[in-house]
């Protein structure tokens, strides 16, 4: 049974809140007509907002009490906003609020996931776990371009026990792990979301993102699912997966 495109798109616009609170790991911003998490750390990806639905009435002030929350805790954050954002013009009122416009992203799906694609054969793809967390950490950092603790309270939340399925994967090099990324089964869904990938800045253009890709799809698709979905930088990833088809 073919998803729903109206599925895909509340999947490509909520499931990066898909994780619930996590003690040691991820609080909930208690704000209501958004969603956000809190973390230890200050980064604007371990501390995120959006999800907003919020009346024009009220979205300034509520603008202004998550500015003031994050700024008593001295932390970083970010904030997603998308299509179905509501008020229209929150971002404008984010940017005069004095947020500024980090990155833009692609919400891109794919309803076959038996796709044929074709991977480095010098590559090895294999999922990770718990135990193989220096490894991990030894990509993501340079990889993805994080401080270390951010890292660690993201994979801390990832490898929580939670009632939904994830899976995590390195992909290997003579040997050796250059690249990483993250599968997330979406609760109550047949769809799945292509996490966070990032490569070595040494190992780019062998294929790695590539190889990811295909190991993730084709264990999405022996599990059941139907769609994938991922929210791909417009600048690196995005450019791949739609030449992916």
């Amino acid at each position: 049974m073919t998803v729903a495109s109206n599925a895909l798109v509340e999947a490509l616009e909520t499931s990066i809140f898909v994780y619930p609170e996590i003690p040691g790991a991820f609080e909930m911003l208690r704000e209501r007509g958004l969603r956000g998490r809190i973390t230890a750390v200050s980064h604007p990806l371990a501390n995120l907002v959006g999800d907003a639905h919020l009346s024009a009435s009220e979205a300034d002030a509520t603008i202004r009490r998550v500015r003031e929350r994050f700024a008593r805790e001295r932390k970083m954050f970010g904030w997603i906003t998308g299509p179905s954002t509501r008020p229209d013009d929150l971002p404008s009122r984010l940017q005069a609020a004095g947020l500024m416009k980090a990155e833009e992203l692609a919400g891109m799906a794919l309803h076959e996931l038996a796709l044929p694609i074709e991977t480095n054969p010098a590559l090895e793809v294999r999922e990770a776990f718990a135990r193989d967390a220096p490894a991990l950490e030894g990509v993501m950092v340079p990889g993805y371009g994080l401080p270390l603790d951010v890292v660690r309270v993201l994979n801390a939340a990832f490898f929580a026990e939670l009632a939904f399925k994830r899976r995590i994967y390195l992909a290997y090099f003579n040997g050796e792990p250059i690249a990483a990324a993250y599968l997330v089964n979406l609760p109550g869904s047949s769809i799945v979301l292509l996490g966070g990938a990032a490569t070595l800045p040494e190992h780019r253009g062998k294929g790695a993102y590539t190889a990811l890709v295909a190991k993730r799809l084709a264990d999405a698709r022996s599990d059941g699912a139907e769609a994938a979905v991922i929210q791909a930088v417009r600048s690196t990833s995005a450019p791949i997966c739609r030449n992916l088809g």
